[in-house]
């Protein structure tokens, strides 16, 4: 550990000095250590500065900063900072001895936020505001991102709920104590939200609307389990555990169209979100109905089937194969969301050749973003972008920013052409059997492990979702403040009531 100490004072020193060759040689160093006799907590620490390193270099070398500018930096210190989270795995802050798994997730959280993924950003410095209340450079990060945030939203209200919390934060890292110049920015923006209303948390309490609270158990129970996973298409749940104020209210915004003479329906780009909006809610479902199955008594339409008995405490449930569909279509998703990127930016891909991964790119090498992306200031849209990175692996790729791309991407393949093994975590270990055995016709996973990457995939289908709509809003109001509203007109489009639905 004291080798790992000495590196760390290096790294600290050199970022701090802008020493970029430093940076290079430490990492070298580090390049060069056996990882095999370090601990869960060593490796971690080994890849916490490794991030630090990257980070370091990122910044002394002041590279132009666009969508690829620094991609390389960025990405390693993304991985490397996950990396060091799944090295720490379950430990808590009194096994590790340190707020060590504090500052990774915060690191963690700036480094997502930066390149437009506020929303994964803010679920993880709420992750580090559980473990410590009072830490004021978190506090106030996500203060910053909540007020960025706001401008997004199209109601009155969760824009106030927004500037409201962003308020709250701010001022408790400034009782708190924070450095000079963080002050200094604080204190700034807490007097800019002022200017918009008395925010004082102790005295405003901001109305919430009050939806249906659930006609039945099942329900209640489900609408409950979408809050705590954040799965609503709601901007508000990211602020709020609220289940009975929040409905998958997420659309997109007014947007100026073309006028189609002959063209009746809704604008595509509506009719496209409608689909995917439809197909989330109904796999967020059969996740959940699958997951409350998963200890019931056998499902009589699982009864009377003839099954062999592989020796190896698989599972044959109508849940698993609820699981497995649902995985699929949450899947199918992100190549949807490139069909509606293609459409609105009018790229004119031919959609025989989209996908999620290729719609940045002009060549067919994935190294050359489209020039129109480059130039763009368009936060949410790079987020979405580098949400692409989460997903897929080439085994060709070297730069990957999530250690379960690869997991998450098998899982979808063996399900779609090959086949998934789902086994009892209590009896099997699936993670060791991928590890020393061959894994090319099936691919063995526990229940619990099907369940929370289903729940991951579902999540990551969210925060696209929002990205997407969002990335939208800008650009709506770039074409706002550029037009002439002399020569726009209004459009009503009506929303489905629920007892309308065909």
């Amino acid at each position: 550990m004291s080798d790992i100490r000495k590196l760390a004072s290096k790294i600290d020193l050199a970022c701090d000095r802008n020493d970029h060759e430093t940076l290079n040689e430490t990492l070298d160093e580090i390049g060069k250590i056996n990882l095999k006799p370090l601990s869960p907590v060593e490796c971690a620490t080994l890849n916490y500065f490794i991030a630090n390193a990257h980070s370091g270099i990122r910044r002394s070398v002041k590279q132009k900063q666009n969508w690829l500018g620094d991609q390389h930096h960025r990405e390693k210190e993304i991985l490397h900072l996950r990396l060091a989270l799944s090295d720490l795995g379950e430990l808590t802050d009194e096994e590790i001895r340190t707020d060590l798994k504090s500052r990774i997730t915060t690191n963690l959280a700036n480094a997502l936020n930066n390149i437009g993924r506020f929303v994964e950003a803010i679920q993880l410095w709420d992750q580090t505001l559980i473990s410590y209340p009072y830490f004021p450079m978190a506090m106030g990060n996500k203060a910053s991102t909540m007020f960025e945030y706001a401008r997004y939203a199209s109601k009155g209200y969760v824009q106030a709920i927004f500037l409201q919390e962003s308020y709250k934060l701010l001022k408790s890292a400034l009782e708190i104590g924070v450095e000079k110049q963080a002050r200094n920015e604080m204190s700034a923006l807490a007097d800019h939200i002022n200017t918009f209303g008395d925010w004082d948390w102790n005295k405003v309490e901001i109305p919430l609307p009050a939806y249906r609270k659930g006609r039945t158990k099942k329900e209640k129970t489900y609408r409950k389990w979408c809050v705590e996973n954040q799965l609503y298409l709601d901007f508000l749940n990211d602020v709020s555990r609220d289940w009975t104020s929040l409905e998958d209210t997420l659309t997109l915004p007014n947007m100026v169209q073309d006028i189609l003479e002959e063209d009746v329906y809704l604008p595509a780009p509506y009719a496209i979100f409608n689909q995917l909006k439809q197909e989330y809610v109904s796999a967020r479902f059969l996740i959940f109905e699958a997951i409350q199955e998963k200890d019931k008594p056998l499902h009589f339409s699982d009864r009377c089937v003839k099954l062999y008995d592989a020796l190896d405490y698989r599972y044959y449930r109508l849940w698993v194969e609820r699981l497995k569909m649902s995985f699929l279509s949450i899947f199918a998703i992100f190549d949807k969301i490139a069909y509606l990127v293609n459409d609105y930016w009018k790229l004119e891909i031919p959609v025989r050749n989209l996908s999620f991964q290729s719609v940045w790119f002009e060549d067919r090498g994935l190294t050359k973003i489209r020039e129109q992306f480059l130039i763009s200031e368009n936060k949410p849209l790079q987020g979405l972008f580098w949400l692409s990175k989460d997903l897929y692996y080439r085994s060709k790729d070297v730069q990957l920013i999530s250690p379960e791309a690869k997991t998450l991407t098998d899982i979808r393949n063996h399900i779609a052409h090959k086949y998934l093994r789902v086994h009892d975590h209590y009896l099997n270990n699936p993670a060791q059997e991928r590890k020393t055995k061959g894994k090319e016709l099936s691919f063995p996973v526990s229940d619990i492990e099907l369940v929370e990457e289903s729940i991951r995939l579902l999540k990551l289908a969210r925060s696209a979702l929002i990205y997407l709509t969002t990335a939208i809003t800008y650009e709506e109001s770039k074409k706002s403040a550029d037009s002439n509203s002399e020569y726009t007109f209004p459009m009503t489009i009506h929303s489905v009531n629920d007892n309308s639905r065909l």
